[in-house]
């Protein structure tokens, strides 16, 4: 009797233990959800994930708030996220530099790897090659040939700083095309100048790019995605050029290391049907973007993949940054 009372109570108490959860699982979410951005309002990055954040608040029954944080190089946002509760409550935008921050700055107080989860990528953006019009190149193969006509490093190019994207797309670039430009920075963007002569080459965002090119300060010749964009439909990718060549900029969403995989799944398969719904999408077009939701695994692999990558362009161009604030 007294075994058969023990074996009803161990039952019982399983029960509960495999209930609670459930229960748990059930009644997520309960209070609003935080997605933290690590730039400041009104970036890309920012713009894309707030296109998302209503249609996401209406499926999960609970509102979606967005908290800038900007500083140390968009680490200071990050590393909030990886401090926090992992209970479902708080995302981070993931993006570009959270694949190239360990590589080049000087405290990184997280591992992109170790520290997160990965959610989902939610759209993908890929940038355009542009040049001056009055410049002999007007397809990707003639511009590796001009600038191999000069002595190395005697052509220029633009980006919005050092170990941007543009800067680093750039460089990968010309070490897989064989050939050496010289970087100049700019602080208020490079468009004006390469539209004046001064630089020969910038890689730039489809929606920044398109006001210069349609009006002729500006020619595109090239676009850094594996098959034609849809956005630029008659632009050839570098990479029928350069095999392989597929990179762009990658707003996602991570969550801090140990936060349930049901409530990864669930935030994941609400906004991949997000992304697909007709708004959604012509709206993310409007920023040169594709929706893309990809699954937790996909984008883990994603994750390695760039972090891998940058660091390698890094390493060869001894670049090492202080954290800023």
């Amino acid at each position: 009797m007294r075994k058969a009372a023990l074996r009803t109570a161990s039952g019982l108490l399983a029960a509960f233990g495999l209930a609670a959860p459930s229960s748990a699982q059930q009644s997520y979410p309960s209070r609003p959800i935080e997605i933290v951005v690590p730039f400041a309002a009104g970036g890309s990055i920012d713009i894309t994930l707030r296109i998302i954040g209503p249609h996401l608040s209406k499926r999960l029954g609970q509102n979606v708030v967005f908290l800038n944080k900007a500083g140390a190089g968009a680490t200071l946002g990050m590393a909030y996220v990886a401090r926090s509760a992992p209970d479902g409550y708080t995302f981070g935008a993931a993006s570009f530099a959270f694949a190239v921050n360990s590589a080049v700055l000087d405290k990184v107080s997280y591992d992109v790897t170790k520290d997160f989860e990965p959610v989902t990528m939610v759209a993908r953006s890929p940038m355009v090659l542009l040049v001056n019009p009055k410049s002999p190149a007007t397809t990707v193969p003639e511009f590796i040939d001009w600038v191999k006509s000069k002595p190395p490093g005697e052509l220029n190019y633009g980006s919005v700083g050092v170990a941007s994207s543009g800067h680093l797309i750039t460089e990968l670039f010309l070490a897989r095309a064989g050939i050496k430009m010289t970087h100049i920075p700019y602080s208020t963007g490079p468009l004006p100048a390469l539209a004046q002569g001064d630089i020969h080459l910038q890689f730039s965002p489809i929606p920044t790019a398109v006001p210069w090119v349609k009006d002729g300060r500006l020619r595109a010749i090239g676009v850094t995605s594996l098959e034609p964009d849809p956005n630029v439909p008659d632009l050839t990718p570098v990479s029928a050029t350069l095999p392989g060549f597929d990179t762009y900029e990658w707003p996602s969403l991570v969550a801090p290391a140990g936060t349930p995989r049901s409530i990864i799944d669930r935030v994941q398969r609400d906004i991949a049907q997000i992304v697909a719904e007709p708004e959604v999408k012509e709206r993310l077009a409007t920023l040169g973007s594709q929706g893309v939701g990809s699954t937790p695994e996909q984008f883990g692999a994603h994750i390695k993949k760039e972090t891998a990558l940058w660091a390698g362009v890094v390493r060869q161009l001894g670049l090492r940054l202080g954290n800023t604030q």
